[in-house]
């Protein structure tokens, strides 16, 4: 029996999992599996340090580019290459569910995912734009609101990006005496 582990509750259930394993599209699938995770770890990573980029600049990190030019530059960067992280994940999850449902952090980065989308969501339906002078010496100095977005979303992302790293490694063995 596994030792319990902190994220279980979190778990997605096995039948669930069992029931999206669909094997001609894992066949399809499998000449190009290679293929689609490393545009899943490039994407994602592109996305992480353009993600990582925007919310240091929002916690205060000088640039010479003023912050809303800067937002404007770099969001249609973090869209394409969220999408394409999402696309890809989403094959790769569908290549063999049973397996990547399991992994301990699998679900908790999914939660993770969902949040920083919210974080972002509500950044821009709460008027980012006031959050983001456009000219002057204001414009290099964000908001409160703005910074406080920028360390939750920095801490969300970088979550996500953790507990990707976490699921590619066997769980570590407990020594019982």
């Amino acid at each position: 029996m596994p030792d319990p582990h902190i994220l279980d509750v979190f778990d997605i259930p096995s039948r669930a999992l069992i029931a999206l394993d669909w094997r001609p599209y894992r066949f399809f699938i499998q000449p190009y599996h290679y293929m689609i995770r490393a545009a899943h770890v490039v994407s994602m990573a592109a996305f992480f340090g353009g993600i990582a980029v925007l919310d240091l600049r929002l916690i205060g990190w000088r640039a010479p580019l003023p912050l809303r030019a800067f937002s404007e530059q770099i969001l249609p960067w973090l869209y394409v290459t969220f999408g394409i992280a999402v696309v890809t994940g989403i094959a790769l999850f569908l290549y063999d569910p049973l397996h990547v449902g399991s992994h301990a952090y699998f679900s908790f980065k999914l939660i993770l995912t969902v949040l920083g989308v919210i974080n972002a969501a509500l950044f821009q339906r709460s008027g980012y734009l006031t959050s983001l002078p456009a000219d002057g010496p204001a414009s290099l100095r964000p908001t409160k609101h703005a910074r406080l977005i920028g360390v939750i979303s920095l801490l969300l992302w970088t979550g996500v990006v953790v507990c990707a790293c976490l699921n590619v490694e066997a769980a570590p063995k407990r020594l019982y005496q």
